[in-house]
């Protein structure tokens, strides 16, 4: 992802090589089982059931739209950022929580305050601290940190500043634009989930804000969004729900924060010890009127 001419060369790096033949096994095997999967026997073209990316891409392969190659590399990245990016997030999220015990204790508060038993996408929605964690996390630890994947065709120049000369490799640094004190003040570096606001509709309309700005990036943007940016999300919200109202973790004392050097983004080699607590089962509303002395008793108001 930073060098990509070296990637022409795969042979003289072993590690490369190693990776070169276990994408060409993964993609065999990703092949195989889209090709052999069960069909809905659905004729209709716009049937939910033939809406999905897969289908898509084998329409516009039948169509002549896109080649085999294409085909095959949008199976590859459609596959892969549905599970390693959320994988990813949740690594960064056992490492941040587990280090910040007051920010895990006022989740736990939240949650347990929902008092909800099954949490669904409409729930987990509206809870304003547990949206603002997230997206704190996704700017301080961005799974994709950055991309290097294009090349200058011809001489250009960027915003009338920066030249940018023939065959020149660009790309993005998510990690860079989050953490920059010119976009997000002196405490970028920081761990602060209030910046995003006291809201969850105050949190959503700064995160459509910063991403218009190019200064939040964490599933690109524009017309280059991820596909599966809500998807990633209620994953992410399901998840620490469930987590924080029946474990308590905190980092291994003797764990060192290191993170990869380019690329992919998450605490590597964490260690997390964790503890199981009581779930607080929801009480009834009833119950919660009796808690607070203000059932009503049939006398005078």
């Amino acid at each position: 992802m930073s060098f990509p001419v070296a990637d022409k060369y795969p042979a003289l790096f072993p590690s490369r090589k190693r990776a070169f033949t276990l994408v060409r096994r993964f993609e065999s095997l990703l092949y195989e089982i889209i090709q052999n999967r069960p069909r809905t026997g659905s004729k209709k073209k716009h049937d939910a059931r033939n809406n999905q990316v897969v289908h898509m891409l084998e329409e516009a392969l039948k169509e002549g739209k896109i080649t085999e190659k294409q085909y095959r590399d949008n199976l590859k990245i459609t596959f892969i950022v549905g599970h390693e990016n959320t994988q990813l997030l949740l690594n960064s999220m056992f490492y941040q929580i587990g280090s910040n015990q007051e920010v895990q204790d006022k989740l736990r508060d939240e949650v347990n305050a929902a008092n909800i038993a099954n949490p669904t996408a409409d729930t987990v929605n509206k809870l304003p601290y547990l949206t603002s964690v997230i997206y704190e996390l996704l700017r301080l630890y961005p799974p994709i940190s950055q991309l290097t994947n294009r090349v200058a065709v011809s001489d250009a120049m960027l915003g009338n500043t920066v030249r940018t000369p023939v065959d020149t490799y660009v790309g993005w640094n998510a990690y860079g634009a989050h953490t920059s004190s010119a976009n997000w003040g002196p405490r970028a570096k920081d761990f602060i989930p209030e910046r995003w606001g006291s809201s969850v509709e105050e949190m959503q309309l700064k995160f459509r804000r910063e991403t218009i700005r190019g200064t939040f990036i964490p599933f690109n943007a524009h017309m280059r969004k991820c596909l599966g940016q809500a998807f990633v999300l209620l994953q992410m919200k399901i998840a620490i729900f469930e987590l924080v109202r029946c474990m308590r973790w905190t980092v291994d004392p003797d764990y060192k924060l290191k993170l990869p050097g380019a690329g992919v983004l998450a605490p590597v080699g964490c260690k997390i010890i964790f503890e199981e607590i009581q779930i607080r089962e929801p009480v009834s509303e009833m119950e919660m009127l009796t808690e607070n002395n203000t059932l009503y008793d049939g006398g005078d108001l």
